[in-house]
């Protein structure tokens, strides 16, 4: 009986050395090489371009807070949610709201559904029509939102989307759509009320603002509303373009505006690091108060297991393959996990296996980005070298080589030689783009 318990005894006390071990091994080994070089890439520090910082700007999109004023504004509604995240304990039912942007000026008045009904949406097939047939609640609706349309236009002054804010999984972010459409829909207004040079001069303008703080912005949500934007301005572009004079140069705006798709215009690097800051966050968790805390969850351990997945959007190959057009679809697959992941890092492990965000999709809308960018050029290439002895279809076959799109995207003209076709990638909206082009006169 004695040396029954005594070895039952050395096997519990076996056990838990083998247990203390495998929990050791679990939090000191080092990283896998793809973890490293995946780790390596997510925590390279990001720095945005010269410039001005339109996130200020757009943190009191609800408020009209002046230029001049903005900075000292900004910073100090900055601390108010710095102290707000430091005293956040997620899990333990605080009821504190999270810190919406709040300043000391008036706030701007909010749309309605029924003006949101009115305005052209990103993804609108014809906004001068839709103009056209509603033009007084349109023109009454500009009037309303003016300062609105001020702000939003304002955003052509700025170079780049970066927020400074806590990388935190419970976070205020600005109201990125909130004047959304007021811009455009002026643009297609002032059209149709005479002003066809400057409308287009606008247009132009838009686009260009659309694509540089789309190529230059650090969160996922920005650059994905951005990227929007930037598609439905070149539509509404190419829209006015086909009402145009023929015989009507174009504003110097709009060379410079359809300028070569480069990796900034498709890169997500930027956005998914900061992503990637949350993810494995040990906020998620809850704030780790006391020694035992830490047992089942290693913040390290959770963040080299997600690396990888995270890591594919930055590596260094990745856009070539985009800007090539070609279709691109990155593992998917749960990272592997053994014992020593079990015992060290059990939280870590189950958070590892919840099945991560799609980023093929993303990837998808950074290429519709860049062929949307190479369609509007291309139509600009069409009007500048017009020649009526060569049908359409040939012509196209001659373009310059940037102006590239893969042949699943079926880009063709159409049979009334008015406008050309293209599929998108992107298709798990129920609100599909268009894919139909309208081509100018005179081409």
């Amino acid at each position: 009986m004695h040396r029954a318990l005594k070895g039952m005894l050395w096997a519990v006390a076996g056990m838990i050395v083998a247990i203390v071990a495998a929990f050791a091994w679990g939090r000191l080994r080092p990283p896998t090489p793809e973890q490293a070089n995946a780790l390596a890439a997510l925590q390279a520090n990001s720095q945005p371009p010269q410039g001005r910082n339109a996130y200020p700007w757009l943190w009191f999109a609800d408020y009209d807070v002046p230029a001049d004023q903005l900075d000292a504004a900004y910073a100090k509604d900055r601390l108010r949610v710095l102290a707000w995240e430091s005293n956040f304990k997620p899990g333990t039912g605080s009821t504190d709201p999270i810190p919406n942007p709040q300043a000391d000026f008036p706030a701007l008045a909010k749309m309605s559904r029924a003006d949101r009904e009115l305005l052209c949406k990103p993804r609108e097939a014809d906004c001068p029509g839709k103009v056209r047939a509603h033009r007084d609640e349109v023109n009454q609706l500009l009037t309303r939102h003016q300062h609105r349309l001020a702000r939003d236009e304002a955003l052509r002054d700025f170079d780049y989307v970066w927020t400074d804010m806590p990388m935190a999984p419970v976070a205020p972010m600005p109201s990125f759509g909130a004047s959304m459409g007021l811009w455009h829909t002026a643009i297609a207004a002032n059209f149709l009320d005479g002003h066809a040079a400057q409308a287009m001069d606008a247009a132009c303008t838009q686009v260009a603002t659309m694509r540089r703080l789309h190529a230059h912005s650090n969160t996922l949500v920005s650059t994905l509303i951005f990227a929007a934007r930037l598609r439905g301005a070149v539509q509404l572009f190419v829209q006015l373009l086909a009402a145009f004079p023929a015989d009507e140069p174009l504003p110097a705006s709009c060379a410079a505006a359809f300028v070569p798709v480069t990796n900034a215009d498709i890169d997500l690097c930027p956005s998914i690091r900061s992503e990637f800051a949350l993810v494995a966050s040990p906020e998620l968790f809850g704030k780790q108060e006391h020694w035992y805390d830490n047992l089942s969850v290693n913040a390290k351990g959770a963040r080299l297991m997600l690396a990888p997945r995270y890591g594919a959007l930055c590596n260094a190959s990745l856009p070539e393959r985009l800007l090539s057009d070609k279709r691109v679809a990155l593992a998917t697959a749960p990272p592997d996990v053994d014992i020593f992941d079990l015992v060290s890092n059990s939280a870590g492990t189950i958070l590892s296996r919840i099945p991560g965000p799609a980023f093929d999709p993303y990837l998808a809308r950074q290429q519709d980005v860049a062929a949307s960018l190479r369609m509007g050029a291309l139509i600009l290439w069409l009007r500048e070298t017009h020649d009526h002895a060569v049908p359409l279809q040939q012509r196209l076959a001659t373009r310059p080589a940037w102006m590239l799109f893969a042949d699943d995207r079926h880009v063709e003209v159409t049979a009334d030689s008015k406008s050309i076709h293209m599929d998108v990638r992107d298709t798990t909206s129920s609100d599909p783009w268009p894919t139909i082009w309208p081509l100018p006169a005179g081409i």
